[in-house]
């Protein structure tokens, strides 16, 4: 099998992702679905962000 193509990103006219896997299938994502994986993902890391640090934060007061 080869490598997994790298993702590419484009803007116009329709925002869209698309890569190829290792397997040779193609995945794409554009139009309205684009954002909300994103979305998704952005807000995934600004919930768990906060709450790390403070577990990292409240750890390294123990010692």
């Amino acid at each position: 099998m080869s490598p997994a193509q790298p993702g590419r990103f484009r803007l116009l006219p329709l925002p869209g992702y698309s890569r190829t896997t290792a397997n040779g299938t193609r995945v794409s994502c554009s139009g309205c679905c684009l954002p909300l994986p994103i979305g998704c993902l952005t807000g995934l890391v600004a919930v768990a962000a906060p709450v790390v640090v403070d577990v990292v934060r409240r750890r390294r007061g123990r010692r």
